[in-house]
């Protein structure tokens, strides 16, 4: 069951939560931030005057037929890794080195890399990747464990999104030599129902 609403778009709240000290009225949708807790289908950032609100889109309706054109979510993987690279010309042969591995590891994938700079001094390259699986995306999740070996640290799994983080003190670079921390998240948009309690965490590190 995809998400009923995409940000920016104008959405009525019909059913008033808990602390609302006046009716919401109208607002914006911001994002779509996972299953509702507790209900069935999924929990809803929406901005109603200066204050933002977390719903049930079961609360929610349309102002008026969508105009949004925002992209479809589907099952994604996110990763960040981090380097101490500071030199743009060598950050941009890492990428293309860490996406050629990437691409050997999670097989046929639509995926999108971009490198940052991090805010503080001394302002290290990270890079923030983007991994859509044409196949299943839970194979993908294992698959890229399996690539950082005994260098997963810890990892969060609340049936729906898994939260994993690596480190290079028991490895060495994930990918590539020059990462030395990682950040792997499994969103996977195709349904908001959570995996019972026997099926987690995905991945035991």
């Amino acid at each position: 069951m995809r998400p009923r609403f995409r940000p920016g778009e104008a959405v009525r709240v019909v059913r008033q939560p808990e602390g609302a000290r006046a009716p919401l009225g109208e607002g914006v949708v911001e994002d779509v931030d996972g299953p509702a807790e507790g209900r069935a289908g999924w929990a809803v950032s929406v901005r109603v005057g200066t204050a933002l609100w977390v719903l049930p889109e079961d609360d929610l309706e349309a102002v008026a037929p969508s105009a949004v054109t925002a992209p479809e979510r589907i099952d994604t993987l996110r990763l960040r890794l981090v380097t101490e690279l500071t030199d743009g010309v060598e950050a941009a042969r890492v990428a293309e080195q860490l996406e050629t591995a990437l691409r050997s590891v999670v097989g046929p994938a639509t995926l999108e890399l971009e490198a940052e700079r991090h805010w503080a001094d001394p302002y290290h390259y990270e890079f923030e990747v983007a991994i859509v699986p044409l196949g299943d995306a839970v194979s993908t999740l294992h698959a890229l464990v399996a690539a950082g070996g005994d260098g997963w640290l810890s990892c969060r799994d609340d049936g729906w999104r898994c939260h994993l983080w690596w480190s290079a003190e028991h490895e060495d670079g994930f990918l590539v030599p020059e990462v030395h921390g990682a950040e792997l998240v499994l969103l996977p948009w195709g349904s908001p129902v959570r995996r019972p309690d026997e099926e987690r965490p995905l991945v035991s590190v």
